[in-house]
């Protein structure tokens, strides 16, 4: 018996990558994506191209030594650094704070929890949400509708409520009290509320008393809450304590129990689901309460129209509280399942690209256009990158982000590795930048085998830049076919010894700048091996 020759096509086919499509770790792929990457991004799809430089956000703030959050008001970053408080490049000492302190900020004031303090950003005062006052063995002057304290208390009401605060009032002593009400004026000794609030402290026919009592306490408080944001001029937040949603009163963060029966009126709601809250976001339409398995939807103006509607969905995951980020009308979030995308919907998965990796601890940032998440795959951080007008997904690089912010057009981050603010896309020259792209493999979905005999690429690389070529056959160790220095744009043949494969990858390294624009490959095909008999 003699077998026959392997005999192939004598014209070669080819195949063209003409649009270089994003990051992909499915087990298949389409042509132009890539399994993996470094510092690649989709600025100028359809070719291949790095990310944009990267710089130094300059605060202005000396010894910024652990920055852990940051946001903007007023177009000014406030900034907390080793549980020091920083608004535009001023400290202000009387804050004490931590490295898990939340900022969110409501018309004049930036409020912080769960420390429950604020800081005024145009006079700037700082202070407590909550406030109390009391006294023990003293005696008060009460009116129908006022409490007056001996001066000799020393209680300065002044300083710590306001008019229109809602307080409770409780007391011990002949006649004990235990009301709440709405103050209406304050000095330092009186507070005066609504008439008829003691008319039952008052003996009849008198209108003022003296009542001896053996301790009061005036107080002011706000909830415990673990996530909190603004929505429509309210703080709103989530306690996991009590499993409620709360919401302030309208512009005034320092009141949670005002119950007026007005539009005015703060508004709580227990919840009967299962499973802490782990965020809460703010929609163009509704209110976001996230749990891990579930979205709380409130809808309305004021608290008597506010209704809840809740779904059962991948939700947001314990730990990513900060991956939640709008983009034109859309909020992207990470589950356990992966980055999702709600729209007013059902949320739908974004990221099955990933393929099976998984990935926790997301934090997340927008410039308005792209989705930048932070996020650790086994215990190690990478820096991914969605378009979302062009559905492509790309892995920057290694950065670990503690927090986000857009500020002055530009996207920053703290980066946890050096403890320095950086800007996304600075414009900033940053020299070296290395990169690689791994394409393929390429197996062209025939089952035979094949020679694959030339790679072209058409490309343009920056003087002083370099790239290299390597392919793998077979799933074998990578070879390196081809090292290029400082070219101008011009097609570049490289040559592959030619050799029978299954399917065949290439991996595309540099340093500096580089845009791939086309990549063809060549191949022949086997006619197969015939068994002729003599």
């Amino acid at each position: 018996m003699k077998l026959a020759p392997l005999a192939y096509q004598l014209n070669p086919s080819q195949e063209r990558i003409l649009e270089f499509k994003g990051y992909n770790k499915k087990s298949v792929i389409e042509d132009g994506e890539m399994r993996d990457m470094y510092n690649l991004s989709s600025d100028e799809y359809p070719c291949l191209s790095q990310r944009k430089s990267r710089g130094i956000y300059e605060t202005g703030i000396p010894n910024l030594t652990k920055p852990t959050a940051v946001i903007v008001k007023n177009k000014k970053l406030a900034i907390i650094s080793n549980g020091k408080f920083y608004y535009n490049g001023t400290m202000y000492p009387s804050l004490a704070l931590s490295d898990k302190t939340q900022m969110v900020a409501i018309n004049t004031r930036i409020c912080f929890f769960p420390e429950k303090l604020f800081f005024n950003t145009q006079t700037g005062e700082t202070g407590s949400l909550n406030a109390a006052a009391g006294a023990e063995n003293v005696t008060l002057t009460v009116t129908t509708s006022s409490l007056t304290f001996p001066s000799s208390a020393g209680l300065k009401l002044s300083e710590k409520f306001k008019a229109g605060d809602a307080v409770k009032i409780s007391a011990v002593g002949k006649s004990d009290l235990n009301v709440s009400a709405v103050i209406q004026e304050v000095s330092d000794n009186t507070i005066t509320f609504p008439d008829e609030t003691f008319i039952f402290v008052t003996a009849d026919g008198n209108t003022e008393e003296n009542v001896a009592v053996q301790r009061i306490a005036i107080g002011r408080s706000c909830p415990d809450l673990d996530y909190v944001m603004e929505s429509n001029n309210r703080l709103w937040g989530v306690s996991n304590s009590d499993n409620t949603i709360y919401a302030c009163k309208l512009g005034d963060p320092t009141n949670w129990t005002y119950y007026q029966n007005s539009s005015l009126d703060s508004y709580y709601a227990e919840q009967g689901t299962d499973g802490e809250w782990t965020g809460c976001a703010a929609y163009s339409t509704h209110m976001l309460f996230f749990k891990e398995d579930y979205i709380h939807k409130i809808y309305g103006s004021k608290p008597s129209n506010y209704q809840i509607e809740t779904a059962q969905c991948h939700a947001l995951e314990k730990g990513s509280n900060k991956s939640i980020a709008i983009i034109n009308e859309t909020v992207f979030y990470k589950s356990r399942l992966g980055i999702m995308a709600y729209a007013g919907g059902v949320p739908v998965l974004v990221s099955d690209n990933f393929g099976t990796d998984r990935y926790v601890d997301a934090v997340a940032g927008t410039d308005g256009i792209k989705y930048f998440v932070s996020v650790l795959r086994d215990g190690k951080p990478e820096l991914l990158v969605y378009d979302v007008e062009k559905m492509m997904w790309h892995k920057e690089d290694d950065a670990r982000a503690r927090d986000f912010c857009y500020h002055n057009g530009k996207l920053l981050y703290i980066d946890e590795s050096d403890n320095l603010i950086y800007e996304i896309s600075s414009g900033k020259p940053e020299e070296d930048i290395e990169w690689f792209a791994e394409l393929g493999p390429f197996d062209e979905f025939i089952e035979d085998k094949k020679v694959y005999s030339k790679l072209k690429m058409r490309m343009k690389l920056e003087v002083g830049s370099s790239l290299t070529v390597s392919i793998s056959i077979d799933d074998n160790p990578w070879e390196v076919i081809e090292n290029i220095h400082s070219e101008d744009d011009r097609a570049l043949l490289l040559p592959i010894v030619p050799r029978r494969c299954n399917r065949f990858a290439v991996k595309l390294e540099g340093i500096g700048r580089c845009r791939i624009e086309s990549l063809v490959r060549e191949y022949r095909l086997g006619t197969g091996v015939k068994d002729v008999r003599l």
